[in-house]
């Protein structure tokens, strides 16, 4: 296991990072090399394993010492996630943030529309790197393309600010797929790439489906085929085919700005449990308005996040408020027996606990 450190400075310098390696044994890596973005990584680490470090160029500190959790293998069936998008302004984020280091997930991942009003570059540090500054510090954030990321150099900026995995198929990370413990996440982009039956995203998204052991899959991308507002019924037609037949257990969005859960959805395979979709828009952007569609299970609009507990073949997920009060949530178990048909999701449903604006998208 391993994790990459970066960090940008002012003017060119050079790299290094100490850090407690395997047994809290003190270890560093550097690189001489003068430049302006730094990327190192730390490794191997222990699978899970609390990890401490400082950052440093030109051998002066820059940051204080944090810690962070190392990726977790494949025999780990114990971790929580966390799950965000449309992160717009300051204030929002930096709430979110907050709870992200009292909730303490593995890792984020992001829905899109990291960077308002168009994804430049200059906007990097005052609307995202500053706001979410103490969760970035123990903790990464794994993004998908939004059509705001997209409409600077097609999303060149999340390109270079966010090191993320390769796909193995193209010379860039637009679309990619890790595996955390007993859980596979796959990140689709349905912003700048082709998504169509017989496009190299689609056929890899086959392919890392079809041959995945991982008990749970997790696909996330920017628009939702679901949603009481803007379902993008192409994805609903080309992508939902494939979520179903390769067992995809929940696919995260954004893009509406509320929050949304459906029914486990079943429309092109003739058996298996469904899949849930469900719609983290709560960072910051202007609140949608909700058109209900039939697939709902629970929908609101309000600004939060999600956070997902994995316990072997059981996953939790919780709906939470900026103030950390939970207002849905649904359970996912899978059966002991891999031919046995999965029990329904459970489900808890609270009111919003305050009132919110319902603005235009």
């Amino acid at each position: 296991m391993s994790v990459s450190v970066s960090w940008t400075t002012d003017s060119p310098a050079t790299s290094r990072v100490d850090y407690t390696g395997p047994d809290g044994l003190p270890m560093s890596v550097s690189d001489a090399t003068v430049v302006l973005k730094h990327v190192l990584r730390l490794g191997p680490l222990p699978s899970g394993a609390l990890t401490c470090y400082q950052v440093f160029s030109n051998d002066v500190a820059l940051s204080e010492r944090s810690c962070f959790r190392a990726p977790r293998g494949p025999a780990e069936q114990v971790f929580r996630f966390a799950v965000i998008g449309d992160t717009d302004g300051g204030a929002v984020p930096s709430q979110i943030a907050a709870r992200l280091v009292l909730d303490q997930p593995d890792l984020a991942i992001h829905m899109g529309d990291v960077v308002y009003p168009d994804g430049s570059e200059d906007s990097y540090d005052e609307q995202f790197f500053r706001p979410f500054a103490p969760w970035l510090a123990q903790g990464p954030i794994l993004p998908a393309i939004g059509n705001h990321d997209a409409e600077t150099d097609r999303a060149g900026p999340l390109l270079a600010d966010f090191v993320l995995p390769g796909n193995g198929v193209t010379t860039d990370s637009r679309f990619y797929a890790f595996r955390q413990g007993s859980v596979l996440f796959v990140c689709l982009d349905d912003e700048t790439s082709a998504y169509g039956e017989g496009s190299v995203q689609f056929d890899w998204l086959v392919a890392t489906l079809a041959s995945s052991d991982a008990p749970w899959k997790v696909v996330y991308f920017h628009e939702p085929p679901y949603s009481s507002d803007h379902s993008n019924l192409v994805e609903r037609l080309v992508l939902c085919p494939v979520f179903e037949r390769y067992g995809v257990d929940v696919v995260f969005s954004g893009h509406a700005h509320l929050y949304e859960r459906t029914i486990p959805i079943r429309l092109f395979a003739s058996s298996g449990p469904g899949v849930v979709y469900m719609t983290e828009g709560g960072g910051g952007a202007v609140l949608s308005s909700i058109h209900r569609i039939p697939e709902s299970a629970y929908v609101s609009v309000g600004f939060g996040y999600l956070l997902a507990d994995v316990d072997g073949r059981t996953l939790s997920i919780t709906a939470h408020d900026l103030d950390g009060n939970v207002f849905d949530s649904v359970v996912l178990q899978k059966p002991d027996d891999p031919g046995a048909a999965r029990p329904a999701p459970r489900t808890v449903k609270q009111r919003w606990p305050h009132a919110v604006s319902r603005e235009p998208h």
